[in-house]
């Protein structure tokens, strides 16, 4: 999930009580719900394919979690005695050890955030690099931004300067509903439909209202409502991804399928997109639950021997592990080289490669979008 999710979730959790743990307790949770995100650094060195050699990987993991935390209770430990406690040393201490599973809560969060969408987390690293998916929310999902921005708001526009954040980040996240896949780009793409854009839009018209009226005086419970209504969700999602998966297998008549899974569009919990994969194909189609009538495409997949050829490469290597689902396309040369274009059907993900006459990779080169 992006950075907005991961954050509001953190304070739903600080507001829900926690808060009262122990001083830093929301400073804890906030910084804790993001840090996981620390590897996206290896961007700067590896570029795209060090970003997916890496991201959601190792500090995304369970010992990963648990350094991070270790890490976070030294540095706000540190910070505590010579900022907050200098300035007023009868204040309350931090307590240490409830900082640390607070850390270590905050980014089990992002974990299981993360591990929700069809991107996947590999929470066994450094000892398995399996990847776990949830597939049962977009990358982005502004129903959540909904679900927990609500009570967040509510219970922190306190005073003008947190109001004025809020109302900038609000701002962007609507611009972001109301103009986001408005148009495919290309015919695959799914749009964001316009009656959901309506709804979400009352959705934060209603959050307005609880600001105007001041429904902070709720408490607590504002905040625990906000996560029940998250577990629900989810528990519809779940419901939807049973129903758009029965009928994707139902559909394909394809022999010696080996693997199918099926993931959400973008901010439509009736759309789904399905793909399934056997021996020589992918197949890959949309799922509508309230019109089930599209058909399963056929893509031609990966050749097992290029494939072995092909993670003679770092690079390459590292784009087949990352791609759950994936298409090939091989253009023989003339001269004796091979390009091999690979595409990951999850996103807009591809990487040209090419091969000389001998099957050794000579080039590669990835992009996004």
């Amino acid at each position: 999930m992006e950075n907005l999710a991961h954050t509001l979730l953190g304070l739903s959790i600080a507001k829900a009580g926690l808060e009262r743990a122990t001083p830093l307790a929301t400073t804890t949770l906030v910084i804790s719900s993001n840090l996981p995100d620390v590897d996206v650094f290896s961007r700067l060195e590896g570029g795209a394919v060090g970003y997916l050699e890496y991201h959601r990987g190792f500090t995304h993991g369970f010992v990963g979690l648990a350094l991070l935390a270790a890490a976070l209770t030294v540095a706000l430990m540190f910070l505590d005695r010579r900022i907050r406690l200098r300035r007023d040393p009868f204040r309350r201490p931090l307590r240490p050890v409830r900082i640390f599973f607070i850390a270590y809560l905050g980014g089990l969060g992002h974990t299981f955030m993360d591990f929700t969408n069809n991107y996947g987390v590999r929470p066994l690293l450094p000892f398995s690099s399996r990847w776990f998916y949830g597939d049962l929310a977009f990358v982005v999902d502004p129903w959540i931004w909904l679900i927990l921005g609500a009570a967040v708001v509510w219970l922190t526009s306190t005073d003008a300067a947190r109001k004025f954040i809020w109302l900038v980040i609000g701002t962007l996240a609507a611009l972001a509903v109301g103009y986001a896949l408005r148009h495919p780009y290309d015919s695959q793409m799914l749009t964001v439909p316009t009656t959901a854009r309506a709804i979400w839009f009352v959705g934060l018209a209603v959050i307005v209202l609880g600001c105007v009226f001041r429904w902070r005086n709720a408490g607590e419970k504002l905040a625990r409502y906000s996560l029940l209504l998250l577990g629900l969700y989810y528990c519809g999602m779940w419901m939807a991804h049973q129903s758009a998966m029965k009928e994707a297998r139902a559909s394909l008549k394809a022999p010696e399928v080996s693997s199918m899974a099926v993931w959400p569009a973008p901010a439509n919990p009736v759309m789904w997109q399905a793909a399934a994969r056997t021996s020589g194909a992918v197949y890959v189609r949309n799922v509508n639950l309230a019109d089930k009538q599209e058909q399963w495409r056929e893509l031609p997949a990966l050749d097992p021997k290029l494939a072995d050829a092909l993670r003679q490469s770092n690079d390459a290597r590292a784009f087949l592990d990352f791609m759950r689902y994936g298409t090939a396309n091989v253009e023989a040369r003339a001269d004796g080289t091979t390009v091999v274009s690979l595409r990951d059907l999850r996103f807009d993900l591809t990487m040209r490669v090419e091969l000389d006459r001998d099957g050794t990779v000579t080039s590669t080169d990835v992009h996004w979008f």
